[in-house]
């Protein structure tokens, strides 16, 4: 009986990743960098959520929330999503509804109930001053903290349109700067440690997206 609910969820799991790698696929016709992005946040997160030792279930919620954290820009004007420059406050608005609209993509994928929240609210801040609700402090999912803070790395890492990458030191400086306002301070703690400690060896997408055997 255990090993037949064990081969369930395996399946299970194993469709939610398909599902997953669906809808990744058509991100990337919109937005070329969206997968390569995605992979990255997913790693830089699920390292933080071992470090705070979360469990398995909230991993996996993760896991998949961190995968898709911006998957709602399907729905955005390419326009915007490739548009060489800064966004005028109009596009902003535009941009800012993508957390919406991945919670309509998904809402009704069976499954993926659990990291509807992380992704609704990856763009609040810690001050309160986010969007989509203007949630504070642990009022915002732990995950969707995490998320929040490893994007940000990532971002100020890569090259965007209007600056070249920023160096580790100084991505890692800018966090600090904005720990306590933007950030919850205990998830760029936890941040700062898994960049220090795994700064070449953090896990690939591949094994923190695994489904683990039965």
């Amino acid at each position: 009986m255990e090993r037949d609910l064990n081969n369930s969820q395996a399946l299970s799991d194993k469709m939610h990743e398909e599902l997953i790698e669906t809808l990744l696929t058509a991100a990337s016709e919109r937005d070329r960098d969206a997968r390569r992005h995605g992979e990255r946040v997913t790693k830089y997160a699920v390292a933080i959520g071992e470090k705070l030792v979360m469990a398995e279930d909230d991993l996996q919620n993760l896991r998949y929330a961190a995968s898709l954290h911006d998957i709602g820009k399907i729905g955005i004007s390419r326009r915007i999503l490739n548009k060489l420059g800064r966004l005028t406050e109009e596009e902003l608005n535009v941009m800012r509804r993508h957390a919406s609209i991945a919670i309509r993509i998904l809402e009704r994928a069976e499954g993926l109930q659990g990291a509807l929240p992380l992704i609704r609210y990856h763009h609040e801040r810690f001050d309160g001053n986010g969007y989509p609700d203007g949630l504070a402090g642990e009022e915002i999912p732990l995950g969707a903290r995490i998320i929040a803070a490893a994007e940000t790395y990532d971002i100020l890492t890569s090259d965007v349109p209007w600056r070249d990458a920023l160096s580790s030191d100084a991505a890692r400086k800018e966090l600090e700067r904005c720990s306590g306002t933007q950030f919850d301070p205990n998830i760029v703690k936890a941040l700062l440690s898994v960049i220090e400690e795994h700064s070449t060896t953090l896990p690939s997408y591949e094994e923190v997206t695994r489904v683990k055997a039965a």
